[in-house]
């Protein structure tokens, strides 16, 4: 059955394959019901193009009333034939120079991408930071090619698909079940953050070691987000609230939580040399090495990168009982990624601990 769903038998395909069909018994009935007239069934097969596509050569005609009457319906059948013909290659050359020239390009090779649900026009240095890590291996998925978006593909190789992105159909055209990461934008209005949810929920169906990020506006949404294994989220009107309050209460705070979010020496670090240390310890040898420990991230691993930890241990030996217990735990949310900033200097930091760090500037 999974062979047959590669194609996609459309109206106008079957009524194609149905005239052709068609024309191949009209010769044949031709040469039955006129030997005299149709010799063999070149003959038929050669009146019945000619028929078909209206030109009318008139070199062979049928005399009786069933080929005349079989004439009629090559005749009207060709008209629709050759719309329909014109139509689908005419469909198939705009897209072809839609994707060619302006580099949207087909989406059937992509593997191990970002997608990106929605849009709003990003800052440069955001998309650059992308580029670092996807290239162009990137797609974006939007309802609409707007102008913003449009001129976005035209300076970057990246790809579209177009559609509501809590579509099931749109998220297989982006490949979502081969994606390595998702970002789910808030787009606002009366039932945005209903919509990631259930986005969420339809790409766990379709991938589900694939990580998901985000965008909500109300709170109480938080919850239902976890249980739909959603990686992390990304409360814009909190951090608004935040903003806002802090900056009556501690004027500039806006300021300097938007300097932290702008400079590229922020960094979470995942491969270090701190495990098993105390977090002064780490401290002190970040700061030798030019940067300033801000804290950790415990538990910081997915479920599939732990999975693959586990199976290559049970194929190559090694301890598996306490990796096989925290694998459980994550699958039942018992544990989960948290943060520790400015930690107490006796914290020892685990073996599946980020660090939190600022590269500290020369000069």
């Amino acid at each position: 059955m999974k062979k047959w769903k590669k194609f996609n038998f459309s109206l106008a395909s079957v009524y194609m394959f149905a005239y052709i069909l068609f024309l191949l018994i009209s010769s044949k009935a031709m040469v039955l019901i006129e030997p005299n007239n149709y010799k063999n069934f070149f003959d038929g097969l050669w009146w019945s193009i000619v028929t078909a596509t209206t030109v009318g050569y008139g070199d062979i005609i049928p005399h009786s009333v069933i080929g005349k009457i079989l004439a009629i319906s090559i005749i009207l059948g060709g008209v629709i034939e050759v719309a329909i013909f014109t139509a689908t290659v005419t469909t198939r050359l705009i897209e072809k120079k839609i994707f060619s020239k302006k580099g949207y390009k087909m989406l059937d090779s992509l593997e191990n991408h970002l997608v990106i649900c929605g849009f709003k026009t990003p800052r440069i240095e955001v998309l650059n930071t992308f580029r670092r890590v996807y290239q162009d291996n990137i797609v974006i998925i939007h309802n609409e090619l707007v102008p913003e978006l449009k001129s976005l593909f035209q300076k970057y190789n990246f790809k579209f698909a177009q559609g509501e992105y809590n579509n099931e159909e749109i998220l297989k055209n982006a490949k979502i079940e081969k994606a390595d990461k998702v970002m789910i934008l808030n787009m606002g209005g009366e039932f945005a953050d209903a919509k990631v949810l259930e986005t969420i929920i339809v790409i766990r169906s379709l991938n589900p070691n694939v990580y998901i990020i985000a965008e909500i506006n109300d709170p109480k949404y938080e919850n239902y987000l976890i249980k739909s294994d959603c990686n992390e989220i990304i409360m814009s009107e909190e951090y608004n609230r935040f903003l806002l309050s802090k900056s009556i209460t501690e004027p500039g705070m806006s300021k300097v939580v938007r300097n932290l979010l702008k400079t590229q020496n922020f960094h979470i670090k995942t491969k270090h040399d701190f495990t098993g240390k105390s977090y002064k310890e780490a401290f002190e040898e970040s700061l030798k090495n030019g940067e300033i420990l801000l804290g950790i991230i415990e538990n910081y691993i997915t479920e599939a990168k732990l999975k693959k930890i586990v199976l290559t241990k049970l194929r190559f030996g090694g301890e598996v009982k306490k990796y096989e217990t925290l694998l459980h735990k994550i699958k039942k949310h018992e544990i989960e990624m948290e943060v520790k900033i400015n930690p107490k200097d006796t914290l020892i930091i685990s073996e599946f601990a980020a660090t939190i760090s600022i590269r500290r500037k020369n000069g």
